[in-house]
């Protein structure tokens, strides 16, 4: 009988996920997988635009699940959205998938989705101009830096990015977002 580690590998394999992490991300944990994956992608002899771009996309969905995280620190939700986070590399034909995912409160969504539908909207031009706008304007720190990270996303990516919120109760939603490099 095959142990359950094995099969998930195996699985993981036959869905072309070359990397994935499940649970709850520190900053130094963010630093030393995004180091693993510049090395796994430079061992398959990936171009550098390639590694720079999937680099950065890894790097930016991992720190928007942890700022997620952090900033419901204090609240009774914490627990539930705490460790909810993942995110998955896969190979594909064309280059690499990005996918994360976690928790979120439904009532967070409508603002979440609002920032995505206006970035998918735009093509590149539209996308490089945006950037040029909001990073002229004062950030709240405390908010962080008005999607900006999106939007570099968006700009990086070879198709729109893709996203969902799955509902999972009257508090809570699993969200989802799909960038492909």
């Amino acid at each position: 009988m095959e142990n359950a580690i094995y099969m998930l590998q195996k699985k993981l394999r036959q869905s072309n996920i070359e990397f994935i992490f499940s649970g709850t991300f520190s900053q130094g944990l963010i630093e030393e997988l995004g180091l693993a994956l510049k090395q796994r992608m430079q061992l398959q002899q990936a171009k550098k635009s390639k590694i720079s771009s999937v680099f950065f996309t890894f790097i930016e969905q991992t720190q928007n699940i942890k700022q997620y995280e952090v900033s419901k620190e204090n609240t009774e939700e914490f627990l539930t959205i705490a460790g909810s986070g993942v995110i998955a590399i896969s190979k594909t034909e064309s280059g690499y998938c990005i996918n994360s995912g976690n928790i979120v409160l439904n009532e967070d969504i409508s603002g979440l989705k609002e920032k995505l539908d206006k970035i998918i909207a735009m093509d590149g031009a539209e996308l490089t101009n945006y950037f040029r706008e909001v990073s002229r304007r004062e950030i709240d720190m405390n908010k962080g830096t008005c999607g900006l990270g999106l939007i570099q996303i968006a700009r990086k990516s070879t198709e729109k990015i893709e996203y969902n919120f799955e509902k999972i109760d009257d508090v809570y939603s699993y969200y989802t977002l799909t960038v492909r490099i």
